[in-house]
């Protein structure tokens, strides 16, 4: 298990003191995909250094299993760091080596004599897909191959923890995907904890299962990404799940609902079962809504018919439906 207790980062900009990290705190369990996303300057690259003490905090701790990094001597920090591998948005491969040897590295620092160390860059390079490219050298590959021979090196050390660090902002929308699945398959299938620095919505989508929301060095909110994206509490959580959605205090009209989808299953059509089982059609006058894991999360602004009874009719279809809630727009305007 990793904690963050009142972890705080200062830095000097300009002569001025700058706080990057503000008594962050956060649990992550283990096993757990766990994202943390925010907006441009909230601190998350920060964060991720000082999870494995790369940046020194300023005070507070970081405990994993219970062991204070923060206090441990040089040599004991080197070893954990060991636990704790990382990979980044520009992959840091070794232009010079192949990705065979490039895979190795981590074990030639750890002494691992050079026949075990290749038999296990074998076996990664098997995982990740790539066990044609032992020879190849970086240059050679793709974006999204150079991508999984940094997974694959990353796990050469059998690390606790993989700490991926915007790892998919450099690379196509289906490469991303991809990438993205090869790490929740390595995370299904090994236990390890996984920490994913980012700053796309779609990312904790197709991957965490929790997530905390930084704002200015400070952890806005943090739950399941169910919770969180059914109801955003603050609003740099509301920026992030709904950045082209409604906001209820802005947009308050007559015969204007908006409708949240709080985890009902995504494959039951609200607006069509509606216009079937009440004959009752309504207009979508805006919506953000997304699919996880086969449920329905977001908003959705409709527009009621103009006869009073139909408006009725449909306002009490959709309270009657589970995992969704209804609330009335006043003075809406476009």
């Amino acid at each position: 298990m990793i904690e963050l207790r009142d972890l705080t980062k200062v830095f000097t900009v300009d002569g001025a003191p700058f706080t990057a990290l503000d008594k962050v705190d956060l649990t992550i369990q283990d096993g757990d995909v766990f994202g943390v996303i925010g907006m441009s300057g909230a601190g998350k690259s920060t964060l991720v250094r000082c999870v494995n003490l790369l940046e020194r905090p300023t005070s507070g701790q970081v405990l994993i299993d219970g062991q204070d990094l923060c206090a441990m001597s040089q040599k004991e920090l080197i070893a954990q760091r060991r636990s704790i591998a990382m990979i980044f948005q520009q992959f840091n491969l070794l232009m010079q080596r192949t990705c065979l040897k490039n895979i190795c590295f981590p074990m030639e620092i750890a002494g691992v004599p050079a026949a075990q160390a290749k038999k296990r860059a074998l076996e990664l390079l098997d995982i990740v897909g790539l066990p044609d490219k032992a020879a190849a050298y970086p240059a050679q590959l793709s974006g999204g191959q150079k991508q999984r021979i940094a997974i694959a090196r990353a796990l050469a050390s059998d690390p606790k923890v993989l700490m991926c660090d915007e790892a998919t902002s450099a690379l196509d929308p289906k490469t991303t995907r991809d990438i993205l699945r090869l790490i929740k398959e390595i995370n299904r299938s090994t236990g390890i904890t996984v920490i994913v620095i980012t700053h796309e919505m779609s990312v904790i989508e197709e991957i965490c299962s929790h997530v905390a929301i930084l704002d200015h060095g400070k952890v806005a909110e943090t739950g399941t990404v169910e919770e969180v994206f059914a109801n955003p509490r603050t609003e740099a959580g509301r920026r992030l799940v709904y950045p082209d959605g409604v906001v209820i205090d802005q947009l308050p009209a007559v015969n204007v609902i908006r409708i949240a989808f709080n985890g009902g299953s995504s494959y039951e059509p609200l607006i069509a079962s509606l216009a079937i089982d009440c004959g009752v059609k309504v207009n979508i006058l805006g919506a953000d809504t997304r699919n996880i894991d086969g449920k329905a999360f977001g908003t959705m602004l409709l527009g009621l018919p103009e006869n009073p009874e139909e408006a009725a009719k449909a306002v009490q279809y959709i309270k009657g439906q589970p995992n969704v809630t209804m609330e009335e727009v006043r003075d809406y305007h476009v």
